[in-house]
């Protein structure tokens, strides 16, 4: 009886070591104000691990105390949701069997938002007492949120700090593309109008005006963290923008990079008369259909052509974004061991960054008395794009994840933007260490410095060579 019993406990002792079960973890917040408030995370032990997954819920601690204590049966209401307890511990209740039915740690994230996802819209919610708050406006909302964002009362969530002007702009360009959709629908947008069925509609009109996925992603993104706060703030009852679906995903682009060739071609190209460009013109047989007011370019075209081009090669050997390379100036110039650089605050980051001074952006200071003139956005976005093709830079050039890709040119691929990415990609071609690289640029870590690097596979290879020259004998 005893090896029985023995051999019984020993087989269920092993068996459960394969098992798997689940439970929910109540984790409190941190934020100031929102101090009764906590996430919901499912906790499952798995084959000797513990995998934690948040539910991308937000609950007060008192009534997760409640609910615990009351053990899945109450039907009293969870105010703090707006749903019943009965309705709610189904939802979890189905969760926590569909994890312990059968785990796989990749795909349970996607199975626990699906199951909250049909859930919530079967949901039966209070309907909400009349009220102002049910009138406020979706535009009211998100520029008020904005003022507290300059302010500094409020900042962006899970943040103590005051957000950087470049979110702050992209709220306001989520904001104006709001207002513009506005008057297209001829209605105004309530807090409790977004729903799923705005998401596709606002999709559908930023895509019809032009604006590219990984645009559209940034402002249903703004939006989403907006309608956060006012449902946490009990602005509103609308939960549609906790879908996982709500915000588009993004898009890996492959974009261009100038390599140090092309470059120096960019800065030898003559520009001086409308004469020569016409040259470059007929040499490349370049797309009448093109808006180039070549019949009436006049000498101040002239000069913001040479404006344009002049600043991005200040960019592409100073490997800044747009808003630093465009206002580096002689009086950011200092020495350091014998040694010059520019010294600058980035903008977006308040980082402070020391490049070294490239003898080529010394003399393009010079040019103009040590201050870079100002050329608009805009301006300098199409500018851009004709250097190109005065360049010769017109093959087609095709990715996969970009759209109409068939219809661009690498001269239609640069931007603002392309210049910090080159000067990336050519430092580390180089042999420049990634801590070097970023110690200039200001990038925030190393995986995000990488996501700059555009080398293909001849460069790849070659770097590898390079790298392996003391291990292999490589035949000449």
């Amino acid at each position: 009886m005893r090896n029985s019993h023995y051999l019984l406990n020993e087989v269920k002792r092993r068996t459960s070591q394969f098992m798997h079960n689940m439970d929910y973890v109540f984790i409190k917040s941190q934020k100031k104000g929102y101090e009764e408030y906590g996430s919901l995370r499912a906790r499952v032990n798995f084959e000797g691990k513990v995998y934690k997954m948040s539910l991308g819920l937000t609950i007060k601690e008192h009534e997760w105390q409640k609910y615990k204590t009351l053990k899945y049966v109450s039907a009293a209401l969870m105010t703090s949701l707006g749903i019943r307890y009965g309705q709610f511990a189904n939802m979890l209740m189905q969760i926590k069997h569909s994890l312990e039915e059968s785990f796989i740690p990749e795909q349970a994230p996607s199975i626990i938002h699906s199951i909250i996802y049909s859930n919530i819209n079967n949901i039966s919610v209070e309907a909400p007492e009349p009220s102002k708050s049910t009138d406020i406006l979706l535009r009211d909302y998100m520029a008020t949120y904005i003022d507290d964002l300059k302010s500094g009362a409020r900042t962006k969530q899970r943040h103590s700090t005051k957000v950087s002007d470049g979110y702050i702009n992209n709220v306001k360009a989520a904001l104006k593309n709001l207002k513009d959709y506005e008057v297209t629908v001829k209605k105004r947008v309530k807090l409790n109008d977004v729903t799923m069925l705005f998401q596709r509609q606002f999709v559908k009109y930023l895509r019809d005006i032009g604006q590219k996925p990984n645009t559209i992603s940034s402002r249903l993104g703004c939006i989403r963290t907006i309608m956060q706060v006012a449902y946490l703030e009990k602005k509103t009852k609308s939960i549609d923008h906790q879908n996982p679906q709500f915000v588009p995903c993004r898009e890996e682009v492959d974009e261009i990079f100038l390599k140090p060739e092309q470059i120096t071609e960019m800065l030898k190209l003559d520009l001086s008369t409308k004469e020569v460009i016409m040259e470059y013109v007929k040499k490349h047989k370049l797309n009448k259909k093109r808006e180039i007011p070549l019949p009436q370019m006049t000498l101040k075209f002239i000069y913001y052509l040479n404006y344009t081009r002049d600043i991005f090669v200040v960019g592409c050997l100073t490997g800044q974004r747009f808003s630093d390379y465009r206002r580096i100036n002689s009086d950011m110039i200092e020495t350091l061991n014998d040694r010059q650089f520019i010294k600058l605050v980035q903008q977006k980051t308040k980082k402070q960054v020391y490049i070294p001074l490239d003898s080529r952006v010394k003399q393009i200071l010079d040019k103009y008395n040590g201050k870079l003139p100002y050329v608009s956005t805009k301006t300098f976005r199409e500018h851009l794009h004709l250097i190109g093709e005065l360049l010769g830079w017109t093959k087609k050039v095709a990715f996969d994840s970009v759209e109409n890709a068939e219809n661009l040119r690498f001269c239609d691929m640069l931007t603002t933007h392309t210049a910090r990415r080159s000067f990336s990609t050519n430092a580390y071609s180089a042999g420049i260490g990634i801590a070097s690289i970023i110690a200039v640029t200001g990038h925030s870590s190393e995986r995000s410095f990488r996501t700059y690097l555009r080398l293909d596979v001849q460069d790849k290879a070659t770097m590898a060579a390079d790298n392996f020259k003391d291990f292999i004998q490589m035949s000449e």
